[in-house]
């Protein structure tokens, strides 16, 4: 009879003989597994691989060199020389209309003004009284313009307007402490395309922005708003300047920075002006003397390409925009641009990836009809707005969460990480081009005023509220850049710049050789 202890040590040599055959189970299990899953995410590596090579190839297109944004800048350069030369709107893209703006201020300037500043669906009405150098008051109200003023016609949008401005003097008690015979000078701000005869008759060229009133284009709009003043007996106002807004963000931060000769919008339009020499614009038709040597030329550059100069970087998604547009074959750079288009681009990129089922896979058809929400941002154009791309582009968000709340909030529900890594790509490109475009544009006005230092005013929300979009035209600006330069917000062009050009107007008139002797042009 075996002894107890002998059951023991058998027993023991067993659980020893067993531990060491699961342990060799367990690591070859562990290893099959660790292949396993290597495999697995190669695989998903490759996948991922594979669909950011094809989203790169249809953004691509959207990526500019330097190379090409130079040819930007000469194509540009060239039609701005053009445009100088001679009004020829079937020859030229570019209009560069004289603004008989001649002069800065020269930080002397005073005086109470009126400003009205209409470029959109609501107008602004502004009081300001400028006390001399940076020293500005400003109080002003937005009025909202009826939907059937902006289709009717043209003399009861002005009658609006003026039956607005004597709400605004009513209100403020504006006239309680003037005489009997005062009358207010009034700065208009029109931010249209205008032909210039003088600093208080301007031509209408077109409505853009949604406008068409009738029997406003070819009429001058000064005397219009005039007329309608004088129709409200009581309203005893006199319309001094019309000032685009380029010009009236020059001119606010002229007053501060001395060495401010061009403006820039960037926001929902696109446009610029800046100070030309008159010798270089030989279809000037106005004075040439010593209180004229120079003149704020209002550019219109956003129809760069009509005549098809960008052609070499345009898109298909930028023809199929343009196209769908209100204004198909006109305002080509503008539409690559501003705020009002820089949504619908992302939009059109969107819906073309949804069709090649890189988007939303599984969960879309080529003609989608699965879902309703997403039929909507798909068919519906403009649903997509300039905010949402730079709210996208800025998400640092680990998970993206920031890109799926707004796609939810557009229709597009559950979307994907991946989903939303490349709609930020897309953002991110989109964006990108603008900025490299807009710097390129900003860059001939540098070259052309040919200074040893100088700054431009901007404004527009692009500047204004999309960081990513001023931090990359900064960046582009200082490689095509080579003179010494800076861009700066201008703050209340539209009203404190406006009231500033129809100061320095009264200051020629009432002293202009002590003007011309310490401000020389």
């Amino acid at each position: 009879m075996a002894r107890s202890s002998d059951y023991i040590i058998e027993f023991k040599i067993d659980v020893i003989k067993t531990l060491k055959i699961v342990g060799i189970t367990t690591g070859v299990l562990t290893t099959i597994g660790l292949a396993a899953y290597y495999i697995h995410r190669q695989t998903q590596s490759s996948k991922r691989i594979i669909l950011r090579d094809e989203v790169r190839n249809i953004l691509r297109p959207f990526e500019l060199t330097e190379e090409q944004l130079r040819r930007v800048m000469a194509n540009l350069n060239t039609e701005m020389t053009n445009g100088l030369k001679v009004d020829d709107p079937v020859v030229n893209d570019l209009a560069m209309f004289p603004t008989y703006v001649h002069h800065g201020p020269s930080g002397k300037e005073s005086g109470e003004y009126l400003v009205v500043d209409l470029g959109g669906s609501n107008f602004r009405v502004s009081h300001v009284v400028i006390e001399g150098r940076n020293r500005m008051r400003l109080n002003n109200k937005i009025f909202l313009i009826p939907h059937s003023l902006l289709l009717g016609e043209g003399e009861k949008l002005f009658d609006y307007i003026a039956e607005c401005l004597q709400r605004f003097i009513d209100d403020n008690k504006l006239s309680s402490l003037k005489s009997a015979d005062y009358k207010f000078d009034l700065a208009f701000t029109f931010s249209f395309p205008c032909l210039q005869k003088s600093l208080r008759e301007a031509t209408l060229v077109s409505w853009t922005k949604g406008f068409s009133c009738t029997s406003v284009v070819g009429h001058d709009v000064v005397l219009m708003l005039q007329q309608a003043i004088n129709r409200r007996r009581g309203l005893k106002v006199q319309v001094v300047a019309l000032v685009n807004d380029t010009v009236g963000t020059l001119m606010a931060c002229s007053s501060t920075y001395r060495d401010c000769k061009a403006g820039v919008i960037l926001g929902t339009g696109m446009n610029a002006c800046y100070f030309e020499n008159l010798d270089n614009v030989p279809k000037w038709k106005g004075a040439r003397d010593d209180l004229t040597k120079q003149v704020i030329i209002n550019t219109e550059w956003g129809a760069l390409g009509k005549n098809g100069c960008l052609d070499f970087i345009r898109t298909d998604i930028d023809r199929e925009l343009d196209e769908s547009s209100l204004t198909p074959h006109q305002q080509v750079f503008e539409k690559m641009i501003s705020a009002l288009y820089l949504g619908e681009i992302v939009r059109l990129i969107i819906v073309d990836l949804v069709q090649r089922s890189i988007l939303f896979p599984g969960r879309m058809q080529k003609s989608p009809s699965i879902r309703p929400d997403y039929n909507i941002f798909l068919i519906l154009r403009g649903s997509f707005y300039a905010k949402h791309v730079a709210d996208i582009e800025n998400d640092r968000t680990e998970d993206l969460s920031t890109t799926a709340t707004i796609l939810t909030s557009i229709g597009i529900h559950e979307p994907s990480y991946d989903d939303c890594y490349i709609i930020r790509e897309v953002c991110k490109t989109v964006s990108l081009r603008a900025a490299k475009l807009a710097a390129a544009a900003i860059a001939v006005l540098i070259n052309r005023l040919n200074m040893s230092s100088v700054t431009v005013a901007i404004d527009g929300t692009l500047f204004r509220h999309h960081e990513q979009f001023k931090q990359n035209l900064t960046r582009t600006l200082g490689r095509l850049v080579l003179r010494t330069h800076r861009t700066v917000l201008s703050e209340d062009g539209s009203s404190k710049g406006s009231a500033l050009v129809a100061a320095v107007d009264r200051r020629l008139k009432t002293s202009p050789l002590i003007f011309e002797k310490n401000h020389p042009s």
